[in-house]
């Protein structure tokens, strides 16, 4: 089991909106807790302890490791950190004692990587997905995108002055999932690598809109 924190929906029920958000890397399952506040009261969120301390502090889903082409994900601790996270995303629902009207994954940096490395594999457990300051990671990628996938809804979201995970890598996200037929809903700010108020209220729409179907004033 990975180290969790839990905002129950209000009021309580059986079966509320599930949203499971993985942070970036060096932070842990604090991070984005603070985004709850701002988020619809109905969905139970849950925020996830990445398995790896990190040598810089906090924790990561997995290392990165540089070469002549840049900087790329340690591809065995990410295979290996996903599949610990699909085992974890499959026991929640009963750990909470809940039956999730629907199961949306979302993170930011390195959990919005490992948010798309489980649509990849197991797109049948997901209704939607979201992804801040994302990229592909290319060990996630099989030699084909299973077609369950359709029916996952994304949510892509990037800074065009990210320094650290640039805009271009959160453009190759949207075209890889429209090529796959995907539903994507993308948006770009004017900001770096970061979440913020407008961001937020994006994602909010997002979730009340074309995850619950609420109308939104």
């Amino acid at each position: 089991m990975l180290e969790a924190l839990v905002r129950n929906s209000s009021p309580l029920s059986t079966n509320p909106p599930l949203l499971v958000l993985l942070h970036g890397l060096g932070a842990d399952e604090q991070d984005l807790m603070g985004l709850e506040a701002g988020l619809n009261p109905a969905l139970t969120v849950v925020t996830l302890r990445a398995p790896y301390r990190y040598q810089g502090g906090g924790f990561a889903w997995f290392d990165i490791v540089w070469d002549e082409n840049g900087v790329k994900a340690n591809g065995p601790e990410a295979l290996s950190s996903r599949d610990h996270l699909i085992e974890v995303l499959r026991g929640l629902p009963g750990s909470l004692g809940i039956e999730p009207s629907k199961f949306i994954l979302g993170g930011f940096s390195q959990g919005a990587m490992m948010s798309l490395g489980v649509a990849l594999l197991v797109p049948e457990m997901l209704d939607g997905v979201v992804i801040m300051s994302g990229a592909v990671v290319p060990e996630f990628v099989g030699d084909s995108v299973p077609e369950a996938i359709k029916g996952v809804k994304f949510l892509v979201q990037h800074g065009t002055i990210d320094p650290v995970v640039t805009v271009d890598r959160g453009r190759e996200v949207c075209s890889f999932l429209q090529l796959a037929g995907c539903e994507v809903s993308n948006f770009e700010y004017p900001f770096a690598h970061q979440i913020n108020e407008e961001s937020l209220e994006d994602l909010n729409i997002w979730l009340d809109e074309v995850m619950l179907g609420l109308p939104v004033s």
